[in-house]
């Protein structure tokens, strides 16, 4: 303001607003309670596991009569016994074919043969326990085969033997011949048809020959011969 010339300084300050903190107006959850507590939390609720549907019982089985509840119990020994027999010719087999070293036992077998016909004596129908009782019978024929050889093939000489020795008296001559002395001939200057046929009737020496497994008898009389064929039973 200018007034008589004289200017009048006038300080003007200028005047900064003081800052004023304005708090924006937040809306409120309207579920967030007014006095700011903490809402309560809700309980954890255990759920039971839904139970299964109790399944039917099956029926029980009508009880066997004793007649069945025997030839169910037959049945299940048997089977058993069929199973230990099968095994039992298994291993001879394996051992048979060189598969196994185990040593093989004559006497089970036996005893398995004996057991097999028993059972086969006690249901005659029961044509499975014979025919293993019949192999059983030739396993010990299989594993006795070679000892029975060497001991047929000594028989047969020591028959010749003892025969040529009784009837030595009577100017006989017997000796056990051909491979595994298969054959045993009587031989004497005497010798006929008749008199080979006589011992063929009286001296019983067709069934001591049969025994013996001889294949043929002979009567000779050094030119002369006859044949006694011991499996047909006919001399010619």
């Amino acid at each position: 303001m200018v007034s008589g010339g004289l200017v009048l300084g006038q300080t003007t300050q200028a005047t900064t607003p003081s800052p004023q903190t304005t708090q924006t107006d937040k809306p409120q959850d309207a579920a967030t309670p007014a006095t700011g507590a903490i809402p309560p939390q809700s309980e954890p609720v255990t759920v039971a596991p839904a139970q299964p549907a109790e399944a039917t019982p099956a029926p029980v089985p009508a009880p066997l009569s004793p007649a069945e509840q025997k030839a169910a119990d037959n049945k299940a020994a048997l089977d058993a016994l069929l199973a230990e027999a099968t095994a039992l010719k298994t291993s001879y087999e394996n051992s048979r074919r060189g598969r196994t070293r185990a040593p093989v036992s004559l006497s089970a077998f036996r005893s398995m043969e004996l057991r097999l016909q028993m059972a086969a004596a006690a249901d005659p129908a029961n044509a499975s326990a014979l025919d293993m009782a019949n192999a059983m019978r030739m396993i010990q024929y299989g594993i006795l085969q070679p000892s029975v050889q060497i001991a047929a093939v000594a028989n047969r000489e020591l028959y010749a033997h003892e025969m040529g020795q009784r009837m030595r008296d009577d100017g006989m001559k017997v000796e056990a011949s051909g491979r595994g002395n298969s054959t045993v001939r009587f031989v004497s200057p005497q010798m006929t048809r008749q008199m080979a046929m006589q011992l063929v009737e009286t001296a019983k020496i067709p069934e001591q020959a049969r025994a013996l497994q001889f294949r043929r008898v002979v009567f000779s009389s050094g030119r002369r011969s006859w044949t006694y064929d011991v499996a047909r039973g006919r001399l010619r």
